[in-house]
Order: structure tokens, then C-alpha cells, then sequence
């Protein structure tokens, strides 16, 4: 009779097979670590990072007193809201922290929008109602101008409206039972503006022709594009996404180098472009591409070209980011100061580029080794330092370097929240 050997499957020892399951189990986890943990920062860091930014942002709101009156006198005595604000800046944060519940589930995030968005929109309406209202005297005009929503009430430029209205659209479409006429007044207020009053080139580019002679800017394409995107969106429409994948063919023809890195504008009347490549500027580019490729039509004819100017800023990109993943304040200039929030955009926008399959997997470790580079910048209690302040177009490397950097200034908050979101995100689309 054949003797079967004691390590035979279904004979091994009980020792020995206790053994190999430890040794098995341990090799998995390792490698789960390994997985989870690349380029010194781990996705439980990344989501520390961005709940303490996100929570950084909830504080209290209290709603107005909105009563019928019959004089700016008492307008001026009726309780105005606390608590909101409406700027491009505090638009790309209130996006951010819309975006973060897709990886933390934190409803307190949604709840702070939804309410924030609606009573601006309870006292936009109120303001608006007080030009057919109000017949006792007064200067009425100067009253709502001086509100809280003076860049609403008077428009006159993609920051006034564009950021504010694509998150306002964006919570509106996740919260649909919760949208207000008086939110939908608000929308259609932006789009009107942008759609059809904003100042445009011949061929349909945003562009502001009373700023330094007329010029093109890159932060317009988030300014008007995203808010263009989210209106297609929102309106199943791809003719307002086709609008801002146009914009940016359009403007790259114009700003775009070689290298595929963008010059901080172009100067109309002199048919020349800026002389930097400032960083933040060349952001609005990342986030906007990405923002349009995500909701264009895959057959639309747009679309390779938008690809092909995304991948050609991506490998500009990667040749000029620092050592520790960070980026400069001017992207070619690497004697300059690193700064947060283009840092946050390009890791948001190779994020998820690499996460709709567009670019090499191989490029989400440029991005995590951006938000490595990050981290540092992020206070305990969820502050982003390290940003630059809002910036013209610069004629001289000067301008860019002398930059103030004020502690946790607003522009680093949303995008610093949408690039650890779109890291928590991989391998899950």
C-alpha cells in the first residue's frame, strides 16, 4: 500500500498550516499597506487632510429678516443674513466641499451648501424685490451694493458669478428635493450672464476687454467654463459644454508653449502672449480640462484635441515639479517659493485624469506625491497655507515673486479638497 507524504494537501499539519495562514495574512497586509501608502503619504493621511479642511470651513449661518418695506431706511433696518459669502474663491471651497462627501460621507458638508447656497439665494431675491418695492427715497443702488452679495448684484465679470454658480448648480443636482425657485432665479441669473452678456472674441473666447488694453485669461476658463459645464449638465444640454471645450482649444492656440505649459495670458491688441507661466494660472487650466473632458460626449469631435492639450500641460508638469511634489509660484522659474493651491489643481487633474483612463496609471504617483508635498502646509485645525493671494497678469518675474502668501488664504482650501478626494477616489470608477 502507497504511503501518501505528510505535506500532501489535506494532510498537512495543524502547526504548519497555522503557521503558513499567519505568514500568508501578514504578506497581504503588507501589501495592502504598500498599496495604500506610496510616495510617503498613505489614504488615511489624505483623508485626514481633507476632512480637517473640509470641517475647517462650517460655521454658523443665520437667515435674514426679508419683510416687505417701503424705504431703503427700513432696508437698512432689516436684519441682514450671516454667516455667507459670494466670491469666486469661496465658490471653488463650497465645490470642494460638496465633492469631499463622495469619499467621507460627512452629510454635515452637504447640509452647510445646501443651506448656505439657499439663503443667499432668500436674500439675492429679497434685494432684487427691493428695486419695485422701495418707493420712499434713498439710495437703493448703493444699499444693495453694499451687501453681501455685491458681486451678485451687479455681475460685470466671470469672478462675479461663474464659481459661486457651478457650485450652486452642482449641489442642486445632488439635492434635487431640495432645490428652491429662488435658487433656480439665482442660476439662471449666471447663465444669462455668461451665456449671453459676457464680453467674447469673434469666435465665441472669453475675454475682458477693458483690462490692460484687452486681454485673455486662463482663470476665466474656470470662471465661465465649469459654470458652463455644470449648466449642460444640469440642463442635458452639451451644446454649453461644447462652449467651454471651445474656449480652451481657442485660448491654448493663444497661451500654450511648446513645452505645454501656459503663459499667464495673452494681450489681444498686441497679438502677444504673458511673459510667466505663473502657477495657479496654468491650474484653472488642469481643473478646467479635466472638469469639461468628464461630462463632454465621448463621440463629440472636441474631444481628442482636449485630450491632446491636457497631456501635452501634464508632461510640462512633471519635468518642473520639485523634489518634495510641490510647484512653483512661476512653473519654469525653480528659484521661486512652492505654492499650495496649483500644487492642489495639477494633483487634482492628473488625479483624475488618470481615474477616466486618459493618461498612464503610472502618473497617479506625480499626484500623490503632490499631496505628500502638501500635507505640510495643512494646520491641525484644517488652515491651508502657502497660497498665493489673487494675481493680475505680470509683466515682470518681480511681481509674481513679491506675491503675499496670508495664512490660509481661501484659494487653497477647495482645490486642496478636491485633489485628496480624486486620490481616495482610484480604482473606484
Amino acid at each position: 500500500m502507497k504511503k501518501t507524504h505528510p505535506f500532501i494537501a489535506g494532510h498537512l499539519p495543524k502547526q504548519f498550516i497555522s503557521l503558513l495562514s499567519a505568514a500568508l495574512l501578514l504578506e497581504a497586509g503588507l501589501t495592502a499597506r504598500a498599496a495604500e501608502t506610496t510616495n510617503g503619504i498613505s489614504d488615511a493621511e489624505i483623508r485626514d487632510v481633507i476632512t480637517r479642511v473640509a470641517k475647517h470651513q462650517i460655521h454658523t449661518l443665520v437667515d435674514g429678516d426679508y419683510a416687505a418695506v417701503k424705504s431703503v431706511e427700513a432696508a437698512k433696518a432689516a436684519k441682514a443674513p450671516e454667516g455667507i459669502a459670494w466670491s469666486y474663491p469661496w465658490g471653488v471651497t463650497l465645490y470642494g466641499m460638496l465633492r469631499s462627501t463622495d469619499v467621507t460621507g460627512d452629510k454635515a458638508m452637504d447640509k452647510f451648501v445646501v443651506e448656505h447656497d439657499q439663503i443667499c439665494a432668500r436674500y439675492y431675491n429679497w434685494l432684487a424685490g427691493l428695486k419695485t418695492g422701495v418707493t420712499n427715497g434713498g439710495d437703493l443702488n448703493g444699499f444693495t451694493r453694499g451687501s453681501k452679495l455685491r458681486a451678485l448684484i451687479t455681475l460685470g465679470n466671470l469672478d462675479s458669478c461663474g464659481s459661486m454658480g457651478n457650485q450652486m448648480l452642482e449641489s442642486m443636482i445632488r439635492h434635487p428635493e431640495s432645490v428652491t425657485p429662488e435658487e433656480k432665479a439665482v442660476v439662471e441669473r449666471v447663465a444669462d450672464w455668461v451665456v449671453n452678456k459676457q464680453e467674447r472674441l469673434p469666435d465665441g473666447t472669453f475675454w475682458r476687454p477693458k483690462n490692460m488694453g484687452g486681454t485673455l485669461w486662463p482663470d476665466d476658463l474656470y470662471m465661465g467654463g465649469v459654470f458652463l459645464v455644470r449648466w449642460g449638465i444640469y440642463n442635458h444640454d452639451q451644446k454649453f459644454i461644447e462652449d467651454a471645450a471651445n474656449n480652451i482649444i481657442h485660448q491654448a492656440a493663444l497661451e500654450a508653449d511648446a513645452d505645454g505649459l501656459w503663459f499667464h495670458g495673452y494681450f489681444e491688441a498686441d497679438k502677444k502672449h504673458a511673459p510667466f507661466k505663473w502657477g495657479r494660472g496654468n491650474g484653472w487650466v488642469t481643473v478646467t480640462l479635466v472638469e469639461t473632458l468628464s461630462a463632454l460626449d465621448e463621440k463629440s469631435p472636441l474631444r481628442p484635441k482636449l485630450i491632446e492639450i491636457l497631456k501635452a500641460q501634464i508632461e510640462g508638469l512633471k519635468k518642473v515639479q520639485a523634489a518634495d511634489g510641490m510647484w512653483r509660484q512661476v512653473l519654469d522659474k525653480p528659484e521661486l517659493w512652492e505654492e499650495t493651491s496649483a500644487t492642489a489643481m495639477f494633483a487634482y487633474g492628473i488625479a483624475r485624469a488618470v481615474n477616466r483612463g486618459w493618461i498612464d496609471p503610472s502618473n497617479m504617483e506625480v499626484a500623490r506625491k503632490a499631496f505628500a508635498g502638501i500635507v505640510k502646509n495643512v494646520t491641525a485645525d484644517g488652515g491651508v497655507n502657502g497660497t498665493c493671494i489673487g494675481t493680475n497678469i505680470g509683466q515682470d518675474l518681480d511681481y509674481y515673486i513679491k506675491r503675499q502668501q496670508p495664512e490660509d488664504d481661501l484659494h487653497g482650501r477647495g482645490v486642496v479638497l478636491l485633489a485628496g478626494t480624486e486620490l481616495l477616489l482610484a480604482g473606484k470608477k
